[in-house]
């Protein structure tokens, strides 16, 4: 077999030479080969090449375990949970052997690791017993061999045992062993002959000072190697969801990892720094945990979870408030992490909504119903049945030793565990689950540890429920529910011990439905049947008549099953009734149909012919030669006419601009930008990003156009009546601007040029009114890049007067933006506000242009800005020209801040006549003096819907030139 070192064949009587010993030499390389093979890393030849990472915070045990190595005698045995540090204390051994600070005992010595498990795997157990005997015997030909196993507590009782004893006894090896704490004891009693040999060394979870210290210096190596800026808050926040949420893994492992990935992809998408929204964003996105539950910034609107379960399970308000307060725990961070997020009894009659309540409880904290995990415990009635979902430890195959219950819970790190019926598990099975309720962790048939801190478990049960049938509850019930509850824990203390209760956080009571309830969950269940894509897709009008609702609910209903049989009726009863009616003949968009309920409780779907209704029409605004749009009135035909033809100006436009060049363009930029060894010159890597950033986004423009006029067209087609057709009509007015506006674009070659744009907005004067006018104006042009799809971030900041500078970058961005310079004028009753807005193409300036400017920056303590989340640089302006000079603060590196800065001084002088009015108040509205370009929906344009100022502004009609001589 592959990997085993086996002996030369033998043949009697039959001698084999080999010519000047050629023969010999080629057998001893293929075995040195086998066994190479058998070696899992060579740690000092990766540590040679600079492959190990540093440890840290590990030197007083790294130390200890040189010293064992040094003396010999002893062999260090590493006992600590996953995470904790023991592989990277071997490394760093490995890594201060390699760089030649350690003892002359230890001078090139060769550190290898080789897993127990591979060696098993390769062959049998007396063939692996063979290949392990060999391996080590030629380890030991080398100078100061230190062979590292990981997984020792593999080989006990097997054939590998006796050659590791036989290894430590032989003194000509040294070993370093790993294992986890529980398997220590079962390690040490298993061969005396072994723990004499052995080195106990623990290692702990660090405190989280130590972890913290830990971390920073790890983010200091990720900035080394890949170039990007670590706030120490991300550092903090990286520390601190590990710490809250990652309960089943151990620091500083679970912490490192998070950064190291949070750091990776952001520099992947070419982020200038990596900060704590980065590793917020990373976190959710890996665990598929709510924003809301992570985000600390984010509070929990109670009212708005009740609503959730409220909504969605009707009639278990007792129910639906202690599953409030479990998620109030887990957000406030007061939960228990020694134990599971949550141990709830569910206690009910069937078909109240147990496991509803289970499933949503999956789908709010974890974002999906499918982070439910589901037993049922009526599959294990009797003493024994515990090894199955535990595990059998004498069971030949893993997966029976590992149980069913470890399956289900492989890869779910955040789940609802739901125990269902679990009144009808025996008592012996009850017993295997106080440990996992009371501490979070259960240890299977196979000896693996299995953690559960992070599981939110549910169990369901019958037991009292015969106490409301026998009161006579459902619709005629006379006693309340709340007078029963006491009887119902009786009964419930009667079924299950106390120390057992005593392990659930809540027993949440389920009550008998109302029948109001089940009305509003049957209408609930037939509005979800005509949402259906069946009745969708044809747009027909079904009226689903209150007769056969109640007939649902009679038949769907009864007190001792609940509402569990009303999904079937309604499948039954109503949706086959639809599916008859709509596959009997084609009916067309707007059929009227009607499910009503006949004599003998028959429900039946009538569709009604419906009269053709009259041709509607819409009125709307399109762009002309002149400035003003014309109004005109369209009907259906008219507006696709009308679509098709701006579908062909978008396509056209597409073809001028030389859509397929840019695709090959865009498809070259992305091969480079997967080579291997992009990052080997950082500075071409940045500009083939940039590059292939700008094509990108040109493509996407184009194909956003086209897009935009299908789907207006789409709305058209479909249109039905007035309302749906002034729908659409102003779709057809945003494309017709859209187009309008890249047709102006593309004529002056701004689309492809002008690719970035520097907002610079500054108030008029030093008074705080004015800075609040500054920061509306700055989420103005922020919300239109938005919407558009761009590039927008503020980047600099100034004070008295107040400014900030806005950075947007997408295709035609300065174009679009350029009739933006001008002052903007705020009226409100009898206050006046004005800020000042001027626009600068992108590109760093020429030396000419730099010339008469002195530009002088130094770096700065990190701290809040007034605008910008974080300001580190600062820089100083002066136009030796003019005398200006101007301090920017921001959050980028010191030379693009200077960049900045120079575009903004230099462009100072730019236009600042009048460019808008914002009247707020009695009749508000927004209005450009210089087009005539105006608009009542004030807040919308605050919010960044500038394009019919910017439409007016790019189709003005050309300036006349003065007269000669005036």
């Amino acid at each position: 077999m592959t990997g085993i070192a086996r002996s030369p064949p033998r043949f009697k009587g039959v001698r084999v030479r080999s010519r000047r010993g050629g023969g010999r030499r080629d057998m001893a390389t293929r075995k040195s080969e086998d066994q190479e093979r058998l070696i899992d890393r060579d740690l000092t030849a990766l540590a040679r090449e600079g492959k190990l990472p540093a440890a840290h915070g590990v030197d007083a045990a790294v130390t200890e375990v040189l010293g064992l190595l040094t003396r010999g005698g002893k062999h260090p045995l590493l006992a600590g949970e996953p995470g904790v540090g023991k592989s990277a204390l071997v490394q760093e051994v490995a890594r201060r052997i390699a760089e030649g600070r350690v003892d002359a005992e230890l001078a090139n010595a060769r550190v290898v690791e080789v897993s127990v498990a591979n060696i098993l795997a390769r062959s049998t157990q007396r063939q692996a017993a063979e290949s392990f005997e060999e391996l080590l015997a030629y380890l030991s030909r080398h100078p100061r061999p230190i062979v590292y196993i990981r997984d020792l507590p593999a080989a006990l009782g097997g054939p590998l045992a006796p050659v590791a004893v036989r290894g430590l006894r032989t003194g000509g090896l040294r070993f370093i062993f790993e294992t986890e704490p529980k398997r220590v004891q079962e390690l040490l009693r298993s061969d005396e002959a072994l723990a004499e040999r052995l080195h106990l060394l623990p290692l702990h979870e660090p405190p989280t000072e130590k972890a913290r210290w830990v971390l920073g210096r790890v983010a200091e190596e990720l900035e080394r190697e890949l170039r990007l800026p670590i706030d120490p808050a991300a550092c903090d926040l990286a520390l601190r969801l590990s710490s809250k949420f990652l309960l089943a893994q151990r620091m500083p492992r679970k912490a490192i990892e998070l950064l190291k990935e949070t750091a990776a992809e952001a520099a992947s998408a070419a982020k200038d720094h990596v900060g704590p929204e980065d590793v917020l964003t990373r976190f959710c996105a890996a665990t598929r945990l709510p924003r809301f539950v992570v985000d600390d910034a984010m509070p929990l609107d109670l009212d708005e979870t009740e609503r959730f379960f409220g909504e969605r399970l009707l009639g278990q308000t007792d129910a639906v408030g202690a599953v409030l307060r479990s998620v109030a725990l887990l957000k406030a961070g007061l939960n228990d992490p020694r134990r599971p997020l949550g141990v709830f009894l569910f206690a009910g009659p069937t078909g109240v909504g147990k496991t509803q309540l289970a499933k949503l409880l999956a789908e709010y904290l974890f974002g999906s119903a499918d982070r439910l995990v589901r037993l049922n415990m009526a599959d294990y009635p009797n003493d024994g049945d515990e090894s199955v979902p535990f595990g059998a430890t004498w069971a030949p195959a893993l997966e029976t030793r590992r149980g069913e219950l470890s399956a289900l819970l492989d890869g779910k790190v955040f789940t609802v565990l739901l125990l269902d019926e679990f009144e009808k598990a025996a008592r012996s099975v009850h017993d295997r689950f106080l440990q996992l309720f009371d501490e979070g962790t259960f240890v299977n048939g196979a000896g693996e540890t299995v953690s559960c801190n992070n599981t939110l478990i549910v169990a369901t049960s019958n037991v009292g429920a015969e106490v409301y049938r026998e009161s006579g509850m459902g619709f005629t019930g006379a006693r309340r529910a709340e007078e029963m509850v006491p009887e119902v824990d009786r009964r419930i203390g009667e079924a299950f011990r106390p120390e057992f209760l005593n392990r659930f956080d809540a027993i949440c009571h389920f009550r008998p439905l109302s029948k109001v309830d089940i009305r509003k969950i049957a209408q609930r269940e037939v509005g979800r049947v005509l949402e259906r894509e069946g009745i969708r897709a044809r747009a027909l009008d079904v009226e689903v008549t209150p007769a056969v609702v109640d007939l649902l609910v009679e038949r769907g209903y009864s007190p001792q099953f609940g509402a569990r049989y009303l999904q079937r009726e309604i499948e039954k009863t109503l949706t086959a009734a639809l599916a008859v009616e709509i596959a009997r003949r084609p009916l067309p968009p707007g059929t009227p149909v009607r499910v009503e309920a006949r004599l003998g409780g028959r429900v039946t779907a009538v569709a009604e012919p419906a009269a053709p209704p009259p041709s509607p029409t819409a009125q709307l605004l399109l762009p002309s030669a002149r400035a003003a749009p014309v109004k005109r009135r369209l009907d259906r035909k008219s507006l696709l006419f009308e679509m098709d033809r701006l579908v062909g100006k978008a396509r056209a436009l597409a073809d001028s601009a030389g859509r397929p060049q840019l695709e090959q363009r865009r498809a070259e930029l992305l091969a480079e930008t997967q080579a291997p060894n992009l990052w080997d010159d950082p500075t071409r890597a940045a500009e083939v990003i940039r590059a292939f950033r700008t094509v990108e986004a040109q493509l996407n423009e184009l194909e956003r156009l086209e897009a935009a006029g299908l789907f207006a067209r789409r709305l058209v087609r479909e249109a039905k009546n007035e309302v749906q057709l002034g729908s659409a009509a102003r779709q057809v007015e945003d494309v017709a601007r859209e187009v309008q506006m890249a047709e102006a674009l593309h004529a002056s070659g701004a689309t492809t040029q002008d690719t970035e744009a520097l907002v610079d907005i500054c108030a008029s004067d030093s008074v705080e009114a004015q800075a609040t006018w500054v920061q509306e104006l700055a989420t103005m042009y922020l919300g239109w890049a938005q919407r558009r799809g761009y590039e927008a971030v503020a980047v600099a900041e100034a004070e008295e007067p107040s400014r900030v500078v806005v950075r947007i970058a997408g295709p035609g961005a300065y174009g679009f933006l350029a009739g933006e310079a001008g002052m903007h004028r705020r009226l409100e009753d009898e206050k006046r506000q004005r800020a000042y807005v001027r626009v600068h193409r992108g590109g760093s300036l020429s030396e000419e242009e730099l010339a008469y400017l002195e530009v002088q920056g130094r770096p700065m303590k990190s701290h809040e800005g007034a605008y910008l989340q974080r300001v580190r640089t600062e820089v100083t302006v002066k136009d030796e020209s003019s005398g200006r000079v101007l301090t920017l603060t921001g959050a980028t590196e010191l030379d693009e801040l200077k960049d900045i800065a120079a575009r903004v001084v230099y462009g100072q002088g730019s236009n600042t006549d009048e460019a808008r009015r914002y009247y707020l108040g009695r009749g508000a509205r927004v209005e450009d003096p210089r087009t005539g370009a105006g608009t009542p929906r004030v807040k919308d344009v605050l919010r960044g819907e500038l394009d019919v100022f910017i439409a007016a502004w790019i189709t003005r009609p050309p300036t006349e030139p003065p007269a000669p001589g005036s």
